[in-house]
């Protein structure tokens, strides 16, 4: 019992469901305060003092330069790109060019998605007034073909980009992905990084990839099959294989060893992994946790895909041997809260607490040595996810693009050591996030400038109601000026720029709202 002269007697009620049985207690506490862990668990505000914390830079010790494919999107090829074409016009809607290029992405993977590895690329090109009308599978609508390889070329050469495209490994043959290389080259343009397939591991009759699935064995050899022909046209370019490190360990995968049988198989051709380990919280059977006990596991979620990179990095290391460094390519990250049109958390990935993520999932995938490329999904949608929403008819950007813009535009190319010693928390699983012991609040990754002379420090607090008071060491930097600061907030973590979910047909479900103060069912301009 605390030593505390004030309290004389305690009285501890035990709430049971049931009336047979047994019901047996563990782990209760007994406190003069209240466990933070239970006030966010219960949706109640931790208002209280400020945290403290430390922070400790080494601006000498560079750990590797920062690839600018880190700062990737996904264009999906329906409906214009989702409105990042304008049909009428033949060109990129310019609106979404600027978006782009505020957020700094370099590197756009075309045509999708799920809809890739259905894809037939010859049905977008040539007049777009004489190309078909196409089913858009698995989706089961149809669409226009306006935004085809030449358009996407286009686009991203508008963004200062470049493509990455994910091959139909699927309903295509190797001869196909060839001949679309010639065209690419024939056109006097170069797609350097080729995606074979598109998470084709997914277990058999999957809603989302209904007849992609297929085993390790016939993946790796159609790998091979295609990289034949496709190193026969262009022998310089970079081919990527998709690896199953996608999924929380409560969730159960189709081929336990997928990743081990294609790289024992072919790995001498893959340049690169391709993995989907940046999702969350990914939530299928909506159990009706407290927005606040979402959020916290979402925002652990970066410490779980960092060590699904250092596990697959093992992975590799153990199956090929140690003098085989394959890069990894996250092609597919970003917050994701529900899949379901009807959801009450379908729409909470433009929110503040969903750009806490996304700086927190960069901040990952930059720390991981053998991640070269990451892609946000998606650039634009109309619907829950995306970079990009809209807002009356207007391409607006959301929270996550603003984080993706804090790195781009305040933020240096020369990665460097920092450590961070500060308070944490036990992150609950929801969806495919596991549970997560001490959680960082505070995470803080540092960068300079090629000739050294600026630092930057990136500082992410993922407490919903509190300041963190943090003193920094700097070694080895002494500034030259004053500095400036720039902050992303806003007045709840599900504050967002008020863009909206567009579900069928013209519905919008009431989201799950945070206290206090919440702002996901109001928007930016209220």
């Amino acid at each position: 019992m605390p030593n505390d002269p004030q309290i004389a007697f305690v009285v501890v009620f035990c709430g049971v469901e049931g009336t047979s049985g047994t019901a047996r207690f563990s782990n209760v506490l007994l406190s003069t305060t209240v466990p933070p862990s239970w006030l966010e668990a219960n949706g109640i505000p931790d208002v209280g003092p400020p945290y403290t914390a430390g922070a400790t830079i080494d601006a000498a010790a560079v750990i590797r330069s920062i690839p600018s494919t880190l700062y990737g999107s996904n264009l999906e090829w329906p409906i214009s790109g989702l409105g990042a074409w304008n049909a009428a016009g033949n060109a990129a809607n310019p609106f979404v060019v600027a978006l782009s290029e505020q957020a700094g992405f370099t590197l756009h993977r075309f045509p999708g998605g799920v809809f890739a590895d259905y894809y037939n690329w010859q049905s977008g090109i040539g007049p777009p007034w004489q190309r078909p009308i196409t089913a858009v599978e698995p989706a089961g609508i149809s669409s226009a073909n306006n935004f085809g390889t030449d358009e996407a070329l286009a686009f991203a050469q508008a963004t200062n980009g470049e493509l990455l495209i994910a091959v139909n490994i699927v309903t295509a043959t190797a001869q196909d992905a060839a001949n679309w290389v010639a065209h690419i080259n024939a056109g006097g343009h170069r797609v350097q990084y080729w995606e074979i397939g598109n998470e084709d591991y997914m277990p058999a009759g999957s809603a989302v990839t209904p007849n992609e699935t297929m085993s390790p064995e016939v993946y790796a050899n159609r790998f091979l099959e295609f990289a034949h022909a496709m190193r026969a046209v262009d022998p310089t370019i970079s081919l990527g294989a998709v690896v199953d490190f996608n999924y929380a360990h409560t969730v159960a995968r189709a081929y336990p060893y997928w990743t081990r049988r294609v790289l024992s198989i072919a790995s001498e051709e893959i340049d690169f992994l391709a993995v989907h380990c940046g999702y969350a919280p990914v939530i299928f059977d909506d159990k009706l946790w407290n927005v606040r006990t979402v959020y916290s596991a979402t925002l652990a979620a970066p410490v779980l895909i960092a060590q699904n990179l250092a596990d697959l990095a093992n992975v590799v290391s153990s199956t090929t041997g140690p003098f085989r460094n394959i890069p990894f390519a996250v092609t597919e990250w970003g917050p994701l809260f529900q899949f379901n049109s009807d959801g009450r958390l379908i729409d909470h990935p433009k929110t503040l607490a969903s750009a806490l993520f996304t700086a927190s999932t960069l901040k990952a995938f930059i720390e991981s040595p053998q991640t070269c490329i990451a892609n946000y999904f998606k650039l634009i949608d109309t619907k829950g996810q995306g970079a990009i929403g809209y807002l009356n008819d207007l391409p607006t950007s959301k929270a996550s693009l603003m984080a993706m813009q804090m790195f781009r535009q305040h933020f240096g190319s020369e990665l460097v050591t920092s450590s961070t010693q500060g308070p944490v928390y036990d992150a609950p699983s929801v969806g495919w996030v596991d549970a997560v012991e001490s959680a960082p609040y505070l995470d803080i990754v540092s960068s300079t400038s090629p000739d050294r002379k600026t630092l930057y420090i990136l500082a992410i607090n993922k407490h919903f109601d509190r300041s963190i008071q943090t003193r920094i060491q700097l070694n080895n930097f002494l500034p030259e000026a004053s500095g400036s600061v720039f902050t992303l907030s806003g007045t709840a973590p599900d504050a967002n720029t008020g863009v909206l979910w567009i579900p069928s047909p013209g519905l919008r479900t009431p989201q799950a709202a945070i206290g206090p103060n919440s702002r996901i069912n109001l928007g930016g301009a209220e």
